[in-house]
């Protein structure tokens, strides 16, 4: 069976956070604080503002912060773990370089630090459902289901609509040998999120080895047809 490599493929978009504030005419700025969706371009950006002699800390951080964000998409986490390292030192308190640290982590197969990081940036006030599933998500990697479910559970009380969180709980319960949660979950999943193709191929699999062949086989062709790079 395919394994799940979605739990740490991230993409984030930089924030305009500041981007009217601080010299809103100066054209790295504005790259850096997100008119561009072109890494490269938005990591020389962050870099000219990092550099810049007359630049505030509040500036640089944010700076710091959207170049962790340029490298971390760009598959550069070693990088990004050290801009976010420069974005914390200038701004202790800032909660998304946190997040976006975490990210980092999870991506470079860090769990331990991952979870750190997220859960600093809930201690600061993150209210954001999604901290919560990344957080499972570093905790499922890590072995730990049961941390992973906890997280789960609040992040679908939050927003009960992420498809995300019901099939990472679902993923988590099929570890635990909880299948029937786990078939619940998957079918949330793809309520929610019709063309979920790992939803369908996890769920597929799993009825068959509940003895649901039939039922299984047509959740793994409509997984296929979703996506065709899904193998046998």
């Amino acid at each position: 069976m395919r394994s799940s490599c979605w739990i740490i493929a991230f993409a984030f978009t930089a924030v305009l956070a500041g981007a009217a504030r601080a010299q809103p005419r100066d054209p790295n700025w504005v790259t850096c604080t997100g008119d561009t969706d072109n890494d490269n371009v938005l990591i020389r950006a962050c870099l000219a503002i990092v550099q810049a002699k007359d630049r505030s800390d509040e500036d640089r951080a944010i700076a710091f912060k959207n170049l962790c964000l340029g490298y971390n998409n760009r598959g550069d986490h070693q990088n990004a773990i050290r801009a976010c390292d420069s974005a914390i030192a200038l701004r202790p308190d800032y909660t998304e370089a946190f997040i976006s640290r975490g990210h980092a982590y999870l991506n470079n197969l860090e769990y331990g630090q991952a979870i750190v990081d997220y859960t600093q940036a809930i201690t600061l006030g993150s209210e954001a459902s999604t901290t919560l599933v990344q957080r499972a998500a570093a905790y499922h990697k890590s072995g730990d289901d049961l941390h992973a479910i906890d997280d789960l559970n609040q992040a679908i009380t939050r927003d009960p609509s992420d498809a995300t969180a019901f099939y990472l709980r679902a993923v988590c319960y099929q570890a635990q040998k909880d299948n029937d949660h786990a078939l619940a979950d998957y079918g949330q999943a793809v309520q929610l999120a019709p063309h979920f193709a790992d939803a369908f191929w996890r769920r597929g699999h799993l009825k068959k080895d509940m003895g649901d062949v039939k039922a299984g086989d047509a959740d793994i062709a409509r997984a296929r047809s979703i996506d065709p790079r899904l193998s046998k």
